[in-house]
């Protein structure tokens, strides 16, 4: 049975990507997606679908980015003198949040901009989190979508690093 649940799921996510490759264990794309579908209990087309709609090309990446898998433990901290790309890529947020909202998850902007990355609405609806149907009050969910947006180079949209070199 798990098998025959395995074929039919390598098919569906065959005609998804417009191909007619059968999807076998072998796979480590195909086996990546339904682990990663399996371990946050969504169907792997509509993961692969929605990693598709942001270019995120990892499915853990992508469910740890909208919060549907706990983010991985932190990496041993190096000298301060050769920075990580994520402790680079942390502080850029801590910046950019605290130069939109001074790091206050409910704050609101006469723009209509809210929450600790100051989001418009459609720029909201726009990231992972936003279509997930998380509130952009949310702050795990916001500070996912804003390091989501400067890893798909949409960092320009912020005014914190447009003016003030976050």
């Amino acid at each position: 049975m798990a098998r025959a649940t395995a074929f039919v799921g390598g098919l569906v996510l065959g005609v998804v990507l417009g191909t007619a490759v059968m999807v076998s264990h072998a796979d480590p794309a195909s086996a990546n997606i339904q682990a990663a579908a399996e371990e946050a209990n969504v169907e792997p087309s509509e993961l692969l679908a929605a990693m598709d709609s942001t270019g995120i090309g990892d499915p853990f990446r992508y469910l740890r980015a909208v919060g549907e898998l706990s983010p991985l433990a932190a990496l041993p901290s190096r000298p301060a003198s050769s920075p990580t790309a994520p402790a680079v890529a942390n502080a850029r947020v801590e910046c950019i949040i605290r130069v939109e909202s001074r790091g206050d998850p409910s704050a609101r902007n006469r723009s209509g901009a809210s929450g600790l990355g100051q989001f418009l609405p459609g720029t909201w609806a726009s990231t992972p989190q936003g279509r997930a149907g998380y509130s952009v009050f949310n702050a795990a969910a916001n500070r996912a979508a804003i390091a989501w947006m400067l890893s798909v180079g949409r960092a320009r949209e912020f005014d914190a690093v447009r003016f003030y070199g976050c």
